[in-house]
C-alpha cells in the first residue's frame, strides 16, 4: 500500500495540577477541515492540527507537519504531542 496523508486534530485538557493530557484524537478530511475543527473541541484547553503521511501496514511514517495550534498545547517536538 502507498503512503496516505492523514489529517488529525489532537485536543488537550488540563489537570487540576496544570498538566496537559491528550484527549482522543479527531480525524479530519483535509487540512482546511482540521483547521476548522481545532477550535471546536469541547472541554479542551488547546489543540494541535497536523497532517502525517503514513503506510500503517508497512510501518512507514513520515514526520508530522503542524497545520495550526490553538490554546494551551505541549511545548516541544510534535512526536511527543501526537
Amino acid at each position: 500500500m502507498a503512503l496516505q496523508t492523514y489529517f488529525v486534530v489532537q485536543p488537550f485538557m488540563e489537570t487540576r495540577r496544570g498538566a496537559l493530557v491528550a484527549l482522543p484524537p479527531v480525524a479530519a478530511r483535509d487540512a482546511d477541515h482540521a483547521r476548522r475543527l481545532i477550535r471546536s473541541q469541547a472541554g479542551a484547553v488547546g489543540a494541535i492540527a497536523f497532517s502525517r503521511r503514513a503506510d500503517p501496514e508497512a510501518g512507514d511514517y513520515e514526520a508530522a507537519e503542524v497545520l495550526a495550534r490553538w490554546g494551551k498545547v505541549p511545548e516541544g517536538d510534535m512526536e511527543e504531542a501526537a
